[in-house]
């Protein structure tokens, strides 16, 4: 019987924590899971992201009923080069002890559905090459097909030695060595200028707010990746360990959405001041608002049970709301249709008018 990627993932056990990580190896992990996720998005093809469960990342090739995984190993050094030896030398008892034996494991409980298995790092490798020289800082990804016999005889017995090379399928040639731009410090910034990068190739670049952007994704692949318990179902694991394709776009439709609605304040502020509200009224109201999109764009629970209930009511209603003249008109009418206790109600309420207009 032909077992899924996802049956796999739910049958297998995700690796022991070693324990807290330092802040600063922890940013770098999340900051270059971030970089991963713009790569293959930008590509446009499907994925899932997860998160710190079976290794630091693993890409699926689709968000639902994914085939193939991809694992990467995530790893930062103040200095030095990454050698054959490195990568190789034991780092604890117990088995696998080495940094490619802990990535070459995979292929026990995965085989042929494992796409990639790669290693990232700030630093660069010094490997021999398949024409007999050594790489240098100018080769960033390094894929087994370019390394010597050599290189690749020492690696299949060095994974051996560490317990897990007799799996079924022979992985040896899945590695991938990855250097990446992204350095011990400053790594905000860096992630910033990729997403600057990234967002002036959409059509909706001018709508985006990189900081507030930056904040989301950030935030949202830092909780993720801390969450630690077992999952009863596949929904609540895609929940709360991973991000697909559709989850950061959704991210960001936010961002944009948001820009735009404080964009056209000064036309809204119009319709508020004919409408009686006057300026210390209106000054709370956008505040409010404010609130209501930073919650919305970071994915607080509350403000996504708002926009959700929303957009049901307005999809149910948008051939009355499209009679409306006046944002006031139609956020009188969704008020009416959507009762709710919220605390930031009165800024949802606008933000999702508005953005029923059009």
């Amino acid at each position: 019987m032909t077992t899924s990627l996802m049956q796999e993932v739910a049958a297998n056990k995700p690796r022991e924590k070693a324990g807290a990580h330092t802040m600063a190896r922890y940013g770098f992990q999340v900051h270059a899971s971030i970089l991963k996720i713009l790569e293959v998005h930008r590509t446009g093809a499907d994925y899932r992201a997860v998160f710190d469960h079976f290794d630091d990342l693993m890409m699926l090739d689709r968000s639902e009923q994914p085939e193939k995984v991809g694992f990467f190993q995530i790893k930062s050094q103040d200095k030095g080069e990454w050698t054959l030896a490195a990568l190789t030398a034991k780092k604890g008892k117990s088995k696998p002890a080495t940094f490619l034996g802990r990535l070459y494991h995979h292929m026990d409980a995965f085989g042929v559905m494992v796409s990639c298995l790669g290693f990232v790092s700030n630093l660069g490798f010094k490997l021999k090459l398949i024409d007999g020289t050594e790489t240098t800082a100018d080769n960033l990804v390094i894929p087994s097909s370019q390394l010597h016999p050599d290189v690749m005889a020492v690696l299949r017995g060095a994974v051996a030695k560490d317990g897990v090379g007799n799996t079924a399928v022979d992985g040896s040639q899945l590695f991938v060595f990855e250097r990446i731009g992204l350095g011990l410090i400053e790594q905000d910034k860096f992630v910033k200028g990729a997403l600057v990068e990234f967002i002036h190739e959409r059509e909706d670049a001018h709508y985006i707010p990189v900081i507030s952007l930056y904040e989301t994704l950030r935030g949202s692949v830092f909780t993720k990746s801390g969450v630690t318990e077992e999952f009863t179902t596949e929904a609540e694991f895609y929940d709360r360990k991973t991000l697909s394709r559709a989850d950061v776009e959704t991210m960001f439709l936010r961002a944009t959405s948001g820009r735009r609605f404080l964009d056209n304040w000064g036309t809204i502020a119009g319709d508020l001041t004919a409408n009686g509200m006057r300026s210390r009224r209106m000054i709370v109201l956008k505040n409010s608002c404010i609130l209501y999109i930073k919650a919305r764009s970071v994915g607080e629970p509350g403000a996504t049970a708002f926009n959700a209930a929303a957009r049901d009511i307005i999809i149910a209603h948008q051939t009355e709301i499209d009679s409306y003249e006046t944002l006031p008109e139609i956020v009188a009418q969704l008020e009416k249709w959507l009762p709710s206790d919220y605390e930031h109600r009165e800024g949802a309420l606008y933000v999702e008018s508005f953005e029923a207009i059009g």
